[in-house]
């Protein structure tokens, strides 16, 4: 209800005085400002008004009066209203903050009212320019009261900065570095995520705020996490990663293929089909229920990703924020996969082992290797050795269950050669992706891929089934020949010995042409004789072999051996016979 008279008893006079003063006040600080910071920038000390410390006084003091006129003319203003507004039993006071919010919406009821009943412009005019006035300021309070209410109940999304490690990827991108250290600092996305738990708290629940759904993205991080992410960037912080076990489910991987409650997980924001595999804490076709309270977070380059199929379930209090997967749509689905085919059995990955080659030599020659060149013979081998590991679930270089060592494999096949190593993993990998990951491995990279000791490679693709379990071992073989380079010292020691077993042979022989001595020791004459005749053939192969700079056969190798017992028969028999 509003009197008819109601413009009389507002303070119309002593309202447009303060408001006046405000307004001269506010340009005064605008205008000051604008002067400052133009002569500031310029590094100007004088400027027209004066020393620059009265820039100072202009500014505080407009800010100071400018507030204090705009504080009375609302103050009078909304008391004014208070008295034209009639709202029986209220205290004065709670009125007065009830009307102060509305203080807009008020005045543009009065001033339609008054215009309403006495049709003149020019007794609105003032009401309307203190409306003017105040509504951009009412509506910028508004909206920082509703920004600020927002962002306190985590409805606001905050920008997450995201390292390039790759393990979200395709989602997020890879990054273009090269150490793990370097990719966790480089930055490759920042998407808008909300903090978690959101909503509002009342009598102890909580209300309009998410619940974390399967295909959500959350930034999780726990001690466990801290320290992992330590040991691979260089700083602990936390993850980001998706949801794919919510509390209660029972999940289980099964060749490549994530199962929740025994279905298939159709999961089109993974890198590739079929491409998901367990770890240390949840291995193939076991299955595990998710507890309450906890979720299962995988990322989305599997192959690439260390998660709860490492560290295990995730406790709900350690998620920080999340992205829903319905706010993904549309933004960071666009590098996501078709599944329609997921099912079939041509959707499983083929190693295409030409591009694998042509990858891997790219590499090496990078790092200043030569490039391997495919056995036939090698990639036999490897098929063996894969053969044997899944039929004895013996994953061991060693071979501890089956004895059956990548050496007889090789010998089997018809190859030998000086060096050789092999490497093996379970999976179902293409070419880029395979050699992506094992470049990570310092140990694959040093022993196999970038063994600058090997010449000749070969890999197969083996599956079977372990424990019940459908699977396929990947099989590396190498092998390469490397020169003995001896030392000189040792050839020329070896030729000395040679030399001098040739100088003393003739006076040996010569025995034999004494007739009665020789009948007389007959058998240890022709046993030193034959003892220096092999001393000679085996030190003539071995310098031989030496000479050119090759490695010695097993029968040479053999010769070194037995010297040492030649030499002492031979000089046990010297000193026999030079004593007759």
């Amino acid at each position: 209800m509003i009197n008819k008279n109601a413009n009389s008893e507002l303070p119309i006079k002593f309202i447009s005085k303060s408001f006046l003063i405000w307004f001269i006040c506010s340009i005064a600080f605008i205008t000051s400002l604008l002067i400052a910071t133009d002569n500031f920038t310029k590094n100007y000390e004088d400027t027209a008004f004066g020393k620059s410390d009265i820039y100072g006084y202009i500014l505080g003091s407009s800010m100071l009066f400018g507030s204090i006129a705009f504080i009375v003319a609302l103050h009078y203003l909304n008391k004014g209203l208070m008295n034209l507004f009639k709202i029986p039993k209220l205290p004065g006071i709670v009125k007065y903050f009830i009307f102060l919010p509305l203080l807009p919406l008020l005045l543009l009821i009065y001033i339609l009212r008054i215009f309403k009943i006495q049709r003149n412009f020019f007794k609105i005019l003032r009401p309307t320019l203190f409306l003017i006035a105040i509504s951009p300021i009412w509506a910028f309070g508004y909206l920082t009261i509703g920004i600020v209410s927002a962002n306190q109940l985590g409805y606001i999304t905050e920008s997450i900065p995201i390292g390039g490690t790759g393990s979200m990827y395709p989602t997020f991108p890879k990054g273009v570095t090269k150490t793990p250290e370097e990719q966790g600092n480089e930055l490759v996305a920042t998407p808008g995520m909300f903090r978690y738990p959101n909503g509002l708290v009342i009598a102890g629940k909580r209300l309009f705020g998410h619940q974390i759904e399967r295909g959500d993205i959350v930034v999780v991080e726990n001690e466990v996490i801290r320290k992992s992410t330590e040991e691979l960037i260089g700083q602990p912080t936390g993850w980001v990663k998706r949801v794919v076990g919510l509390p209660n489910d029972t999940l289980e991987i099964r060749e490549g293929v994530v199962y929740i409650n025994n279905e298939p997980l159709e999961e089109p924001y993974t890198a590739k089909a079929h491409s998901t595999f367990g770890q240390s804490f949840l291995n193939d076709c076991q299955k595990i229920v998710v507890p309450n309270n906890s979720i299962f977070i995988m990322g989305d380059n599997r192959k690439g990703s260390g998660d709860s199929r490492e560290i295990g379930f995730v406790n709900l209090n350690d998620v920080r924020y999340v992205l829903p997967l319905e706010n993904q749509k549309g933004i960071l689905d666009k590098n996501w996969r078709n599944t329609s085919k997921d099912a079939e059995e041509s959707s499983k990955l083929k190693l295409d082992k030409t591009k694998y080659l042509a990858i891997l030599n790219e590499e090496r020659v990078k790092n200043k290797l030569k490039p391997l060149k495919y056995n036939a013979k090698l990639e036999q081998s490897a098929g063996r050795r894969g053969s044997n590991i899944i039929k004895f679930n013996d994953f061991s270089y060693e071979a501890t269950k089956s004895g059956y060592t990548v050496e007889q494999a090789m010998n089997e096949v018809g190859y030998s050669n000086i060096v050789w190593n092999e490497g093996f993993l379970q999976g179902y990998y293409e070419a880029d992706e395979l050699i992506d990951g094992l470049l990570e491995d310092p140990e694959w990279k040093k022993n196999l891929l970038f063994g600058k000791d090997f010449q000749e490679f070969g890999i197969a693709e083996v599956e079977g089934v372990i424990n019940n379990c459908p699977t396929q071992v990947v099989v590396l073989h190498v092998g390469g020949y490397v020169p003995p380079d001896y030392k000189k010292e040792d050839i020329e020691g070896w030729k000395n010995l040679l030399n001098k077993l040739r100088e003393i042979q003739p006076g040996w022989q010569e025995l034999k042409e004494y007739e009665d001595f020789y009948q007389e020791n007959r058998s240890d004459v022709d046993r030193i004789n034959s003892l220096i005749s092999q001393r000679l053939s085996n030190l003539s192969a071995i310098v031989s072999r030496m000479e050119a700079n090759q490695w010695l056969t097993a029968t040479e190798q053999k010769y070194i051996d037995q010297d040492a017992a030649l030499f002492q028969e031979i000089d046990s028999l010297a000193s026999k016979l030079n004593s007759r």
